[in-house]
């Protein structure tokens, strides 16, 4: 187990392991340590730029009974909500005409098949309801969601009153906790996929956002032709697009948990699957520096790993891997903690060391369907 001479196996072995546990450390320290505490902000003399809330929905009716009062709430001076109702066969429709009617601050954009027939997703109803806004600053989230406080609209807007460069605001949207495992793994995914864009744009390298919570200016969509680059393909309406505007002055973070809009939870494997599908097939369009960034990140998780496993088979090795995953963990699980407390996930980090493993699997899956997969709808 332990042995002053070791053979060449046993120290190539240990070098892999250690290497990749130096890489990873790399990574938690100088991305997810620095993602900032929430801290209190003052709101007092800011002069408030109008803004528009945008919502794609398709099929959505109960959600939207849920979704627009409490957005309509919001405690903003000049907000207008824009609802693209994108071709449902349930009474959405019905009910979108008889709220506009009532509320002068909801305009509704009506979608049809036959509108769609030749694009992919949710692009072109995007695309109008932005055109259709009036607002300099645009805000979306999805109708399966809810902002946690009155005050999402004044933080999420916030980074541009601060800073004159910001074009867009990237937010956080946790999943709803319920007790099924899928909902367990879905949060631990949105989590560590949060953790990872959130801390990478706080180090002015922003590669994505989510669509859930996320802003960016109306002029800079016209200004890069929209979606234009990418409407080939279904997905990236939300991560593609900032991918491909986003630069180190003009994104910021917004992770007050008064701004963040709670998903409602995964209530099976198929439907967070195909999420996942979705997102994946679009990181394979992201920038080549975001790509590599990424895929070194994944792949000496999974190197590291298989080195460990490699290393119980060498009885030299045995103790040496053990000792180095042991100070591996020692080291990452406070900062993993650390993180996931200022997204307010520390309930799940207890099955961090499960899901640190199964993540090799993931990457491995997810990424074939990347490349094999194909994506037509939203």
């Amino acid at each position: 187990m332990f042995t002053q001479n070791p053979s060449i196996l046993s120290l190539i072995l240990l070098s892999v392991l250690g290497l990749c546990i130096l890489v990873q450390l790399v990574y938690h320290f100088y991305y997810f340590l620095s993602l900032p505490k929430q801290t209190d902000v003052d709101f007092e003399n800011v002069e408030w730029t109008p803004v528009s809330i945008v919502v794609c929905a398709q099929n959505e009716i109960d959600n939207l009974k849920i979704l627009i009062p409490a957005l309509l709430e919001q405690d903003y001076p000049k907000f207008e909500l824009i609802i693209i109702e994108d071709a449902s066969w349930d009474e959405s429709k019905e009910y979108l005409e008889e709220l506009e009617e009532n509320e002068s601050r909801l305009k509704v954009v009506y979608i049809t098949e036959g509108m769609k027939k030749n694009y992919l997703g949710k692009k072109l109803g995007l695309s109008l309801g932005i055109k259709a806004s009036k607002n300099p600053i645009l805000i979306f989230t999805d109708a399966d969601c809810v902002p946690e406080s009155k005050m999402w609209l004044k933080h999420m807007a916030f980074p541009y009153h601060q800073n004159s460069n910001t074009e867009i605001v990237l937010g956080y949207s946790p999943f709803e906790k319920a007790n099924t495992l899928i909902n367990l793994i879905s949060r631990m995914d949105n989590a560590y996929t949060g953790l990872m864009y959130l801390s990478f744009a706080n180090k002015k390298q922003a590669y994505m956002g989510v669509g859930r919570n996320l802003s960016y200016k109306r002029d800079l969509f016209f200004k890069n032709n929209g979606f234009a680059k990418h409407l080939h393909i279904a997905p990236g309406d939300d991560d593609l697009f900032v991918n491909q505007n986003c630069n180190a002055k003009n994104t910021a973070i917004c992770i007050h948990t008064e701004a963040f809009v709670n998903t409602h939870a995964k209530t099976s494997f198929y439907t967070w699957f195909r999420q996942k599908k979705r997102h994946n097939f679009a990181g394979k369009y992201y920038k080549s520096k975001d790509q590599f960034k990424l895929g070194l990140y994944a792949s000496f998780h999974a190197l590291l790993w298989i080195s460990f496993v490699a290393n119980l088979f060498v009885y030299e090795s045995l103790g040496w891997a053990l000792i180095l995953l042991g100070l591996y963990w020692l080291i990452k699980w406070p900062i993993i903690y650390n993180s996931f407390k200022k997204l307010k996930q520390t309930g799940i980090v207890i099955w961090m060391p499960i899901f640190d493993i199964l993540y090799v699997f993931y990457n491995v899956f997810f990424g074939l369907v990347a490349i094999f997969g194909r994506q037509k709808k939203w």
